[in-house]
Order: structure tokens, then C-alpha cells, then sequence
């Protein structure tokens, strides 16, 4: 199931938004794994477990792969080939974001697996550990959400006309607003108010503060347009946490790594952007420089740091005698993993794009030449007495999403280059023809 879902699937999302050959093999093969795996995870006879949401929720995953299983060999069918198909545009659009929607339910299960395996969160430990596990896999996510801007979207920034730190304010006012509020008595019922209760829902007010400050000062900004508010507000949040005063000296120290950690984020990223406003790092290049990924390592450790903060993880590190550089070197090694998993899978879909530009571009007969041979997409064909004539409608890649979309009806597509705006004449179906315009 760990190598399923934990690794072919993710790199069969990333080779199926790249409409690599090896999507389909490596998501069968992730398939066929995942329902070996779930049938020996409920049929063995070894160590059983009490109750837990690992097993619950696999149930929910199951059904998620079967959905999504599904909808990946309907498409593969090709069924507009046959008949108008209306239902495939839809089924294109639900395949993608249950393949987004599985990565999150995966990242999910893996930790419930964890949890369910180390036997935490009973006993009275549920609000505590779900507080620990919830902030900090939203740390992560913030890391992992930073490394996808800094590693992929700037064309996308680019487009938007945003600023970068805009979706960092929107993330972190949304996010305070929800820890004002369920901090206090919204899992286990509260009596009274503890100094931890009152110092958790600061964080989450100043969040919301902040976030909200740094939202309306950048709304109307565009990309070359930098805030340092959302790192302020890490810095404060992390020398909260580091003098978070706890019932043991062992988890007053984790907390004071977490909390250091996240001093540590803010503090590289208020240097990044001011090397980026000051023109000392090309924010527009192709490879990042390497000072930005320090900030985003940070965030993702302080995720790592807080989940491993929670009362029962440090009584069993206290027992068996683990000092906290020990156990925050065991963590920070985790922390690397996971950091090398995301970079991998961002760096995978690089390389196949790059690997498409630097193939040799083909030429047809007339002399045109076309896009590259790894762009070729889909040969679809159609009742129209135009498309009789020329049975293979071929279009560009990059126009698939709009040839699926409802409202594309019957249109066709043909070559700008070529005289008349007709089809032209080639030597193989396997050439594409490069960019196109819709008739």
C-alpha cells in the first residue's frame, strides 16, 4: 500500500499531467499493489489493532481508487471515436482532481497508519494529538505549497499578475480564523481557559491580523510586487513556540526547536525577498537560486517538529532515554526525506518538459514544420463531411482541455502555417501538427 499510493501514484500524476507513455503502466501497476495490499491488510491473522481511522478510512481510499481507476480506463477507451460522447469532458476534469484529491487522502492515510501503528491518540489524547497533527501538516503543506511557487509557477504568477505573497496572506488569514476559533473546547470540552488555551488562540488572531494586513496591501499587486508580512508573522509564531512553557523540560525543548525552526523560515525569507526587490536574485530565471529553498526547508521541518510535539510521542522518547538532539536529528532526517520526495516529483515534471523541447522537430511534406513528436496527442475522428474526407482530426496538445470542453461541439482544428488554413499532408499519423487555430 506505502509504495502504491506513497510513490507509483504521485509519479503517475506527474507523468499523466505530462501525457508521458509510462502513465497508464505505472498507474495499473500502483492499482493492482494497492488492492493486493488491502485485501492482506484485512485477511491476515498477524497483530490486530484496537479501533483506529487508519482502517476506517481505508475504505474511503479504496473507493477513491476505484473511482478513480475507472474514470483512467474510460478515457482510455476512446469513445468519441464511436459515438458523440458527451460525458468525456466531465470524466476528463473528474480524473484530474481525484488524482489531486488521492495525493492529500494518501499523505492522510499514511498518517493515520502511524498513528494506529505507535497506538497515540486514545485515552483522553485525541484533542491534543489531532491540534499537533492538523498544525503541523499545515506547516508542511504551507513548505510544500512554497517549493511548488518557487520551483514551477512563476509562469503562472507571471500570468495571473498576483504577487507571490498574496496566496501566502489569503492561506494564513483563512487559517487564523479557523485556529481562533477551534482552539478552545471545539474537539473535547473545555473547562476554563489554561495559559496554552490562551496562547494558542493569540496565534491564531495575530494570524488572522496579519494575514488580513498583508491581503489588502496586496491586492491590486502584481508579481514583481513583495510583502515580508507573512515571514513577520512566522517569526513571531516561532518565538511564541519557542518559549512555550510545557509540563516536562523534554517537550519545552521540542517545542523550542519547532519554534526555532519557524524563526528560522521567516527570518530566510524576509532576506530572499529583499535579494529578489534589490535585483541581487533573478526572481524571472529558470533555476531558482539556491538561498530560496532554505526558507522553504525550514517551513517543512517546523511541520515535522510540531507533529512530534504531541504528549505521547515525547513520553515515549522521555522513557527509553532519547535526549532532544537525538530525537530532533531523527525528525530533521524525516524532514530531508520528505523534502528530496517533493522536490523529486517537481524536478520529474521539469525534465519532461525540458526533454520535450530538446527532441528534433519534424517536418512534413509540404515543408512545415511542427512540434515536437512527444507533443503528439490523441487521433480522434468525426461524422462531419469534412472530417470523412480527412478522417484524422489532429490538434496540438495544449488545446486537448479545449477540444474536451462541452462547448467545443464539432470543430476542428487546422495548421495556421499552411496555405488556406487546411490540413496538411504528412508521411505518418505519429507527426503533430504544431500550432493550431479552432474553425
Amino acid at each position: 500500500m506505502t509504495v502504491s499510493f506513497g510513490i507509483l501514484f504521485p509519479i503517475g500524476l506527474v507523468l499523466g499531467l505530462k501525457k508521458h507513455r509510462w502513465h497508464v503502466p505505472v498507474q495499473a501497476t500502483g492499482g493492482v499493489l494497492a488492492i493486493i495490499g488491502f485485501v492482506l491488510g484485512h485477511a491476515h491473522g498477524g497483530r490486530s489493532f484496537p479501533e483506529n481511522a487508519h482502517s476506517k478510512f481505508s475504505w474511503f481510499m479504496l473507493w477513491l481508487l476505484a473511482a478513480q481507476l475507472g474514470a483512467g480506463i474510460y478515457l482510455k477507451l476512446h469513445t468519441e471515436r464511436r459515438f458523440n460522447d458527451r460525458a468525456r469532458p466531465f470524466v476528463k476534469i473528474a480524473h484530474k482532481y481525484l488524482a489531486a484529491l488521492m495525493v492529500v487522502a494518501t499523505y492522510t492515510q499514511v498518517l493515520l497508519g502511524v498513528v494506529a501503528w505507535l497506538g497515540f491518540c486514545y485515552d483522553g489524547y485525541m484533542g491534543q494529538c489531532l491540534a499537533h497533527l492538523i498544525m503541523g501538516s499545515s506547516f508542511l503543506a504551507y513548505g510544500i505549497w512554497l517549493l511548488l511557487l518557487v520551483r514551477l509557477a512563476t509562469p503562472w504568477l507571471a500570468r495571473f499578475g498576483r504577487s507571490p505573497e498574496l496566496y501566502d496572506s489569503a492561506m494564513i488569514m483563512v487559517w487564523g480564523l479557523f485556529n481562533t476559533f477551534t482552539e478552545h473546547g471545539f474537539i473535547e470540552e473545555a473547562h476554563g481557559w489554561s495559559h496554552k488555551d490562551l496562547q494558542h488562540t493569540s496565534l491564531g488572531v495575530i494570524w488572522f491580523c496579519g494575514g488580513l494586513l498583508s491581503t489588502y496591501m496586496l491586492r491590486k499587486a502584481g508579481p514583481s510586487d513583495r510583502s515580508m508580512f507573512p515571514a513577520i508573522i512566522l517569526i513571531f509564531t516561532g518565538c511564541a513556540m519557542a518559549s512555550h512553557e510545557q509540563d516536562t523540560e523534554f517537550s519545552t525543548k521540542v517545542h523550542f526547536v519547532f519554534g526555532l525552526s519557524l524563526v528560522l523560515a521567516g527570518f530566510t525569507r524576509c532576506v530572499e525577498i529583499l535579494l529578489i526587490t534589490t535585483g541581487l536574485i533573478k526572481s524571472n530565471s529558470k533555476e531558482p537560486n539556491p538561498f530560496q529553498y532554505i526558507s522553504v526547508f525550514f517551513l517543512c521541518h517546523s511541520g515535522m517538529a510540531f507533529m512530534s510535539a504531541n504528549h505521547e510521542s515525547v513520553a515515549a522518547m522521555e522513557n527509553i532515554g532519547i535526549d532532544i538532539g537525538t530525537f530532533s536529528l531523527g525528525y530533521l532526517s524525516i524532514s530531508f526525506l520528505l523534502f528530496f520526495y517533493a522536490y523529486f516529483l517537481m524536478q520529474l515534471y521539469t525534465d519532461l518538459g525540458s526533454n520535450e523541447k530538446d527532441m528534433m522537430l519534424p517536418t512534413a511534406d509540404d515543408g512545415t514544420v511542427y512540434q515536437t513528436v512527444a507533443q503528439v496527442s490523441e487521433i480522434r475522428g468525426h461524422s462531419s463531411d469534412e472530417t470523412a474526407r480527412n478522417p484524422h482530426v489532429l490538434f496540438d496538445a495544449a488545446d486537448e482541455d479545449d477540444y474536451d470542453s462541452p462547448e467545443m461541439g464539432s470543430a476542428t482544428f487546422r495548421n495556421r502555417n499552411t496555405p488556406g488554413g487546411g490540413i496538411s499532408p504528412r508521411s505518418s499519423d505519429e507527426i503533430e501538427l504544431g500550432p493550431m487555430r479552432r474553425d
